[in-house]
């Protein structure tokens, strides 16, 4: 592992990292910090691969917290060389470094291996943190000179699992800066989540996104373990672009750590403001895929379909797109509202349009229409085709439409005998918004709400 090249990026925000050999418990410290279940916990060596991000409240003070991966001593496996590359970098940016041992185990040799190389890596504040120390006895150990030998402050004994002693450590964290003037609470951004089958190329087109490499790529399937968020800024406006773990049937979901990671990835769609379904320009879809897509529609999440590895595919002519379109279309047919983009991650070809989408997604997603024109668009529907009833029930009477929400629009129609309304009308409506009003990229609510009696104005 050698320092990076590249300068130092600040942002306003400070940055602590862990790191230490595999199997001390980083990453549930990190989850304890944050107070998140977010990296995936193990016992199982180099469960943790990629950067884990997330953030610290303490003290009414926000800080960044760092997850790395385990240190490997001479990494020959690719996926080791780029974990260690990784970490390289998050510790060179850091502003602390929180440098974790096993006290039960007591001092490695690989722990005084990966001590030289942060020092060479970092001038930062470096805490020496003795996690599992649990019981009197543990914490006992801590007395032993092989630590001070060290050259790093006394240990902090915390227990990552019970939460014990992480307060004084935290104190020691936080005291290490001035935080007047710092913001106590960070705007919401436009939370992006990237999902997809395993390797269509996800983790490098979130590399394009973000402008640099901060995920592990690797041809290696089910690289990624855990989803893994970017804040990034363009234009002002702020995303957390997340990268999900590759989606496979349940069934071929073995190991425990990679079930984990899937059950986050849902959760993540579950959150999202907009998702990215990747799709492979070399293939054909799979059931999992319309199943992700259709997700993101339950929770009403904004839509973007980027067809990845464009430039893998062979003998393309000028109408090549909109038979691919074509093709895309017909089996994706319950979301024909949603973008389509065809890009290359591998040559960056028109990756630089995905934000600009988003945005215009997310634009969609929170236009409001004024009663004004929710009445006049009724009036004009209505004139075109009037709702037909379900056989055994009283004529529908409607009295009204309006907009009760956005992110996703959300509209009523007010009717008498609102169970008599068939849901192709629902759907009838629904297709003259988008013609009238766009909504691309965002599903639309609309729902019957029953009125007994409506006084004429």
């Amino acid at each position: 592992m050698t320092a990076p090249k590249t300068k130092k990026k600040r942002s306003g925000m400070k940055t602590v990292v862990l790191v230490g050999r595999t199997n001390v418990g980083k990453s549930t410290l990190f989850n304890r910090l944050i107070e998140q279940k977010k990296a995936v916990e193990s016992s199982t060596p180099k469960t943790t691969r990629d950067i884990n991000r997330g953030e610290c409240l303490w003290r009414g003070n926000y800080f960044r917290v760092v997850d790395t991966g385990g240190f490997v001593e001479r990494p020959r496996e690719e996926i080791d060389v780029q974990v260690a590359r990784h970490a390289s970098k998050a510790i060179a940016d850091a502003d602390a470094v929180l440098f974790l041992v096993d006290v039960k185990e007591g001092l490695n040799p690989l722990d005084r291996a990966y001590l030289g190389v942060i020092r060479k890596i970092s001038s930062a504040p470096t805490f020496l943190v003795a996690n599992k120390a649990d019981g009197a006895r543990a914490r006992g150990v801590l007395s032993d000179p092989q630590w001070l030998k060290l050259g790093l402050s006394a240990p902090h004994p915390v227990s990552a699992m019970s939460g014990v002693g992480v307060g004084d450590l935290l104190d020691a964290i936080t005291s290490l800066w001035d935080w007047t003037g710092e913001q106590s609470a960070t705007s919401e951004p436009i939370r992006v989540a990237i999902v997809g089958r395993t390797n269509v190329g996800k983790s490098s087109l979130l590399n394009k996104i973000i402008g640099e490499e901060r995920v592990i790529v690797s041809s290696v399937p089910h690289t990624t373990r855990e989803p893994q968020d970017m804040l990034i800024e363009r234009g002002g406006r702020q995303y957390l672009v997340i990268d999900t773990v590759g989606m496979r049937k349940k069934s071929r979901v073995k190991e425990r750590a990679d079930r984990e990671g899937l059950i986050r990835s849902i959760e993540v769609i579950h959150k999202a403001d907009c998702v990215i379904l990747v799709l492979d320009a070399t293939v054909t879809l799979a059931k999992h895929e319309s199943r992700l897509a259709q997700i993101a529609v339950e929770e009403g999440a904004g839509l973007l379909l980027v067809v990845n590895k464009w430039d893998l595919v062979e003998e393309k002519k000028s109408k090549s797109i909109l038979a691919y379109e074509a093709f895309f279309r017909e089996r994706l047919a319950f979301v024909p509202w949603a973008p389509l983009l065809f890009v290359s991650a591998l040559t960056a070809q028109r990756t630089g349009k995905i934000l600009e989408s988003i945005d215009s997604v997310e634009q969609e997603r929170s236009k409001i229409l004024s009663p004004d024109e929710a009445l006049v668009f009724l009036k004009k529907a209505m004139s075109k085709q009037k709702p037909q009833w379900i056989f055994g029930k009283k004529k529908p009477m409607v009295y009204g439409f309006f907009q009760r929400s956005a992110r996703p629009p959300m509209f009523i129609l007010e009717v008498r005998e609102a169970d008599a309304i068939q849901y192709g009308y629902l759907r009838y409506l629904e297709n003259r918004l988008r013609e009238q009003f766009g909504f691309q990229g965002t599903p639309i609510r609309i729902a019957t709400e029953q009125v007994i009696k409506k006084l004429k104005s």
